[in-house]
């Protein structure tokens, strides 16, 4: 099986998007009613706040003034849309969680297995916000901030903005940089198995443009991926060491510290 073979299988059909919350076809209309909870509950806060808008101003003498501030009302309730739709998705992970606490491994991608289940069920509660999120003109709050309302660990002075990272099972620390387009997968699909596994990727780790981040991974201080190439999954990175290829191999030694 050739390197392209194995990248495939990592691959679900269901990514078509730029969502990192696939659902599996078979599971989508059964838990479509917590998508539309979570659309319904996060425009509550939008109807309160334009009731109370509408109430205060659309009076005398504060006509002027209502239409004066007609933009700042439509940019906080684009704001106010995007908080509570992750709050409210945030809450109901939290609840799914203590019903079935998510575990890492290898499992069936059937319909009778829990892990499989419950994993497209959090999938599900999540993409309204994620989908909202990424429609935000600052890239930055996607990867920043809304995937940290999941569990998802990102560390300061990290530059992920545009690329694709799974909103569970990650934990990122300082001063990394991801390049464009690159892909952080702690799930994977081979055939009928779904594969869990966390991925860390320490401090001063440098990902560069168009690489994919496979299950299990684990990148020590100081790594570095060139750009296109692919790490296999439960694979680790030594600190300081420069990896490229498809997978990822050692290329070169680097010296601590720098």
């Amino acid at each position: 099986m050739n390197s392209k073979e194995v990248l495939k299988m990592f691959q679900p059909a269901s990514l078509k998007g730029g969502s990192s919350t696939p659902v599996d076809e078979r599971l989508r209309y059964k838990y479509f009613p917590f998508y539309l909870l979570v659309i319904f509950l996060s425009v509550i806060p939008i109807v309160l706040f334009e009731y109370f808008y509408i109430t205060f101003f659309w009076k005398e003498p504060f006509y002027i003034i209502f239409f004066i501030l007609i933009a700042f009302n439509i940019v906080i309730t684009l704001y106010l849309l995007q908080f509570s739709a992750l709050l409210i998705s945030s809450l109901l992970i939290i609840i799914v969680k203590l019903i079935h606490n998510p575990n890492i491994g290898v499992f069936k991608r059937n319909l009778n297995n829990k892990e499989y289940k419950y994993w497209n069920l959090r999938n599900m509660i999540k993409k309204w916000p994620l989908f909202i999120v990424a429609t935000n003109p600052f890239p930055w709050l996607k990867n920043r901030v809304a995937l940290r309302f999941f569990g998802t660990k990102i560390g300061r002075n990290c530059l992920c903005d545009n690329s694709w990272i799974s909103s569970e099972f990650v934990e990122i620390g300082k001063n990394v940089i991801i390049g464009m387009g690159s892909t952080i997968l702690s799930f994977g699909i081979e055939q009928e198995k779904l594969i869990l596994k966390k991925i860390r990727i320490a401090d001063n780790v440098i990902i560069g443009a168009k690489c994919v981040i496979l299950p299990g991974t684990k990148i020590h201080e100081g790594a570095k991926l060139n750009s296109h190439s692919y790490t296999l999954y439960d694979q680790e990175l030594k600190k300081y060491q420069i990896y490229s290829g498809h997978p990822a191999e050692l290329k070169k030694i680097g010296n601590e510290g720098q």
